[in-house]
């Protein structure tokens, strides 16, 4: 039996390789997610891709049991992958957990939910021995997460589309901002007027389009922030 062959065997030393495989590739992508300060970090992938890896070698080594020293009923049926099928049920209402609603109506965690989910799927496949599949989704998942990240800002930057929270001294401020803009050439779409008890400042959030010959974020951003009455302008990334 050749190497690659005993890997594919359900084996005490296929096991161990394949807890291993699942232990590295949920590794690596949480040191990733750990040098960026994520919620969800080192440990917290390690732990779910190899669970997942575990629960589906529960499956397999159920299965290989009920075809042999467990065997006592011919008519006997065992689904392998209802283990997989609860993995990815549980996992769903975990990761649920790390989507939150951060300040000026911001939505936070998506990445990491499902940088979580895409991490058991890839447990579960490592602990079925589809390594190919673990290391394609592993290559892809970091391209996505490591290369895409500064290329997903720039891109966003440059859209038409524009959101900004700007914090003012007073509600009649509120027509300099907006006049503001618009000379700028911004159409702006819907603003929201935000209330703080601990805080006397006004603030507001501007849902706003550019035209694309002038579409340049950071000229709005400066030109807001330079007007008398501004205290803070920030753009809202989503």
């Amino acid at each position: 039996m050749t190497m690659a062959e005993s890997l594919r065997a359900f084996s005490f030393a296929s096991t161990v390789f394949r807890l291993l495989l699942a232990a590295v590739a949920g590794g690596i992508v949480g040191y990733g997610r750990s040098k960026k300060e994520q919620p969800a970090g080192l440990r917290t992938y390690i732990i779910c891709c190899v669970g997942a890896a575990l629960a589906t070698l529960l499956a397999l080594y159920e299965y290989e049991m009920l075809m042999g020293p467990w065997h006592t009923d011919a008519s006997l049926k065992f689904d392998v992958a209802r283990y997989s099928a609860s993995v990815i049920s549980g996992i769903g209402f975990l990761v649920a957990g790390s989507i939150i609603r951060v300040a000026h109506q911001q939505v936070a965690g998506l990445t990491t939910a499902f940088g979580v989910f895409v991490t058991v799927c890839m447990g579960i496949a490592a602990g079925a021995g589809f390594y190919e599949g673990v290391l394609g989704s592993l290559i892809v998942l970091l391209f996505v997460l490591e290369s895409l990240y500064p290329l997903e800002g720039v891109l966003k930057r440059k859209t038409v589309y524009f959101t900004i929270h700007v914090r003012f001294e007073n509600l009649l401020d509120i027509d300099t901002i907006t006049n503001t803009l618009k000379k700028e050439g911004a159409e702006i779409s819907e603003f929201e007027l935000e209330s703080s008890k601990e805080d006397e400042d006004m603030s507001v959030i501007i849902w706003m389009k550019l035209n694309r010959e002038n579409a340049s974020h950071s000229a709005i951003l400066s030109t807001v922030a330079e007007l008398p009455c501004v205290i803070s302008v920030q753009e809202l990334i989503s």
